[in-house]
């Protein structure tokens, strides 16, 4: 009895000790520490503070996108590492040193200032730092400028988006066995493919952002106009402009209705939301591993290999293309995709613009566009 008294009497003052230490290094005593680690910290507290968007001046839609992004990067490079030694300038400035070689240094000095904001001075709210260590730090950065990426300009012929369409109609995710480790049970595993192939086919009808489409809700969708439209909000979209986007396909818009039948009545509900929480923009992350790994299966599955190359921005090229041989005038085109250009004097967000467009490409489809960037 003597001796687990002593045991005990030990672990005590073991767990004492640590705490003193912890105390004189500056950590905290609350539930993150100096010695927890930082990717952990970004992911589970800065990321979810920016998507939740609980600021006294609210980002922009796009603005989040952006700055989840650059958290992101930064969570990767500093992966594994501890809060102290990752937040040490020169460990801070070599992880933001190789994004800039990676991406860009333009996009490394955002997301240090992005990093100095929303993981920094958090750090210091939560007493885990002292001071944030981004504040006076001149970064010494390598000048690159990320090269601009092809799958802009690269497009899928007419034959290949109607395939890729006919193909996702039919498409029934397969149930997926049950994983043994992992955050994801089967069923949900099977809700972020089909959820993948909805975004897509509103994406290869519409040419929608991504985050444009994960951003519709109810109201912003007219079942009662023909054919079937969407709308972009000012506030979602890119450019600060609002849009009207008819769905010309009727088994896209058909699978839209089935969509509409399953969700809330209220206005606001997300028609396309997270899997898992349907009452949530789906996180740009998770979406964008979803959607490429679709691709994957649809580049074999078809003979389609450009789709393993591309990203979501190849149905803007696919169909910027295809209208623009079908003879749709500059102006309009460059309304209905969002493009900021000098000729977009309205947004045609009005009844006549989205006819005028429906009867345009109501015409003759071509057979092989030449592809130009969307």
């Amino acid at each position: 009895m003597t001796e687990v008294k002593t045991t005990r009497v030990s672990d005590v003052r073991q767990k004492a000790k640590a705490t003193a230490r912890s105390l004189l290094d500056g950590s905290s005593t609350g539930s993150w520490r100096r010695d927890s680690k930082l990717s952990d910290y970004i992911e589970r507290e800065s990321i979810p503070a920016i998507e939740r968007n609980q600021f006294p001046k609210p980002l922009r839609p796009n603005t989040q996108v952006r700055y989840v992004r650059c958290l992101a990067l930064l969570a990767d490079e500093l992966r594994g590492m501890a809060i102290a030694d990752a937040t040490r300038p020169r460990q801070l400035n070599d992880a933001l040193a190789s994004i800039a070689s990676k991406n860009g240094t333009a996009t490394a000095r955002q997301c240090g200032k992005v990093a100095s904001k929303y993981v920094m001075r958090r750090l210091v709210t939560d007493e885990v730092l002292d001071h944030n260590p981004l504040r006076d730090l001149d970064l010494e950065l390598p000048e690159h400028i990320a090269r601009r990426k092809p799958q802009g300009g690269q497009a899928l012929t007419p034959d290949e988006r109607d395939r890729v369409i006919a193909f996702l109609i039919e498409y029934v995710p397969e149930t997926l066995p049950q994983p043994k480790r992992g955050r994801y049970s089967a069923e949900q595993r099977t809700a972020i493919r089909q959820r993948a192939v909805d975004v897509t086919l509103l994406q290869a009808d519409t040419g929608l952002r991504i985050n444009e489409a994960c951003r519709l809700t109810r109201a912003d969708v007219d079942v009662d106009a023909d054919p079937l439209t969407v709308s972009v909000t000012a506030e979602v979209s890119k450019t600060h402009r609002g849009r009207t986007v008819p769905v010309l396909d009727p088994r896209v818009s058909g699978r839209i209705r089935e969509r509409l039948s399953e969700l809330p009545e209220e206005g606001n509900a997300l028609v396309f939301g997270a899997p898992a929480k349907p009452e949530c923009v789906w996180d740009s992350s998770n979406r964008q591993k979803a959607i490429k790994a679709l691709y994957h299966e649809l580049a074999d599955a078809l003979d389609i290999p450009l789709l393993h190359e591309v990203s979501s921005h190849v149905w803007r090229a696919t169909l910027n293309t295809e209208w623009m041989q079908r003879g749709v005038p500059d102006a309009l085109r460059s309304a209905f995709f969002g493009h900021s250009v000098d000729v977009n004097r309205e947004s045609y967000t009005d009844l006549g613009g989205t006819e005028q467009l429906v009867n345009l490409l109501r015409s003759r489809p071509v057979e092989n566009p030449v592809s130009i960037n969307g």
